[in-house]
């Protein structure tokens, strides 16, 4: 006769926690009846040795009990502690033959070159891979990822941490209350960005009988189809005049024009439509700004005067007191000033919406959709950009304020960490907000001279 083994049941912390609920309701005339444990057991499909255990080594954890005294149920509940139904074995199973606090010492004073890997650290330490993979998995090493930063000097910085207080709203400043920054609501930041038809390194989920699918090829790395696009954003709000949500979303706007195909080649036909990428030079520019940007300006933004319209340094950008730029302003608005053009400070992409996280997380998006050529690369970044989450766009101006903060603490510096504010979790509880507290560290500077 085969006799098959019964399953063993798995004590999780909400089973014991049952286990034990379930023997204090048994307890009556100050006593745990006799039987107790086989009716709890067979109610849990446990072994009664198992329920006395537990409650024997639970009462042990109460402090203050005492072995054959009297058992009150209101009084074990109200004592029991914590942790005494956790189902965590720190101390159990042989001692590690390496020390890890030691370890983790030693890891500290090697250089991070030495560390880039697993089986780089462990041959840096001296110890098995192992060693090293199950500290990692225990939590107590991490991976981190060194991005390049621009380079800053003296000028940079002092330009950065001026353009930050700057952005302290000044009725805050001498007020009982936090200072935060203003809400930015005035304030049109616009970037160019490169957008590929495919990259190096795209990964795809396949089954496990399927061939992979057939690589890219491309002539050269160099050669990838492209397409630049200039992109304006403002922070999301609701529209009190129109009585709607405006999305924040200015427009995206391709770099180039449409042309034909003379010749038949492999894939097109003569009089097939291509697209050709133009370099972006100063009448360009100033000529998608006349055309496209300003007009959607006027059209989108709920507000029509003390714009600001935020740039980068790049050569081929206008001044900030352009004179064609105030007459095309004029033109629009009846006003020179109701628009200004503004360049933020110099190696500061982390001071721009678009290079802060906008343009990764669209490229993110759009990739899913896989174009074939420049002319649906385009279509599917403009479609892209028209279904973004407002929601998402103004947890990113969120962001700005957190990196500004950051800035502030580093003395115009960018060598600090973006803390986790969990955006996502305060906007479900409704409790996101407007604009950010301003680091205390702000305070030490002048900051009714500094502040506009």
């Amino acid at each position: 006769m085969v006799t098959t083994r019964k399953k063993r049941v798995a004590m999780t912390e909400k089973l014991k926690k049952d286990v034990f609920m379930a023997c204090v309701v048994r307890v009556s005339r100050e006593i745990l009846p006799y039987g107790s444990f086989k009716a709890v057991g067979e109610t849990h499909k446990i072994h009664p040795r198992t329920v006395a255990n537990l409650w024997y080594s639970t009462l042990k954890q109460i402090p203050g009990y005492q072995p054959n005294t009297p058992l009150d149920p209101v009084s074990l509940l109200a004592n029991v502690p914590e942790t005494a139904f956790t189902t965590k074995f720190e101390n159990s199973g042989r001692n590690p033959k390496h020390d890890r606090d030691m370890l983790l010492q030693e890891i500290k004073n090697i250089d991070p070159t030495a560390r880039r890997t697993i089986r780089s650290l462990a041959g840096a330490v001296g110890i098995p891979v192992m060693t090293i993979w199950r500290m990692k998995q225990s939590k107590k090493l991490k991976v981190h990822t060194m991005a390049l930063k621009p380079k800053l000097n003296d000028d940079h910085r002092l330009n950065r941490l001026f353009h930050c207080i700057a952005k302290i709203d000044k009725n805050t400043i001498n007020s009982l209350a936090e200072m935060t920054f203003k809400s930015m609501y005035n304030e049109i930041h616009i970037d160019e960005k490169w957008f590929f038809l495919v990259r190096d390194g795209l990964r795809c989920i396949v089954t496990q009988d399927e061939p992979p699918p057939k690589a890219i090829s491309v002539s050269h790395k160099s050669h990838i189809t492209k397409v630049m696009f200039l992109s304006a954003l403002a922070r999301p709000r609701f529209n009190h005049t129109t009585r709607q949500e405006f999305d924040g979303l200015i427009g995206i706007y391709p770099v180039g024009e449409i042309d034909m195909y003379v010749r038949a080649s492999h894939g097109h036909q003569p009089g097939d439509l291509k697209w050709c990428n133009v370099n972006m030079d100063r009448d360009l520019y100033r000529d998608m700004l006349f055309n496209f940007v300003l007009p959607d300006v006027k059209k989108k933004m709920p507000i029509d005067n003390n714009i600001i319209l935020q740039q980068d340094g790049a050569k081929a950008h206008l001044p900030d007191d352009d004179p064609l730029f105030a007459a095309k302003v004029t033109e629009l608005f009846g006003d020179p000033t109701a628009v200004k053009l503004y360049t933020q400070p110099a190696q500061s992409p982390d001071l721009n919406v678009n290079d802060l996280g906008f343009f990764n997380s669209l490229q993110s998006r759009y990739y899913q959709t896989a174009p074939k050529d420049a002319l649906e690369l385009i279509e599917m970044v403009e479609e892209t950009y028209k279904n973004y989450p407002a929601k998402k766009l103004n947890r990113i101006w969120l962001t700005l304020q957190s990196v500004m903060n950051q800035v502030i603490n580093q003395r115009g510096d960018n060598d600090y960490t973006i803390p986790h504010m969990k955006k996502k979790v305060l906007e479900r509880q409704n409790q996101l907000p407007l604009s950010l507290d301003v680091t205390a560290e702000a305070s030490t500077y002048p900051l009714d001279i500094l502040v506009d």
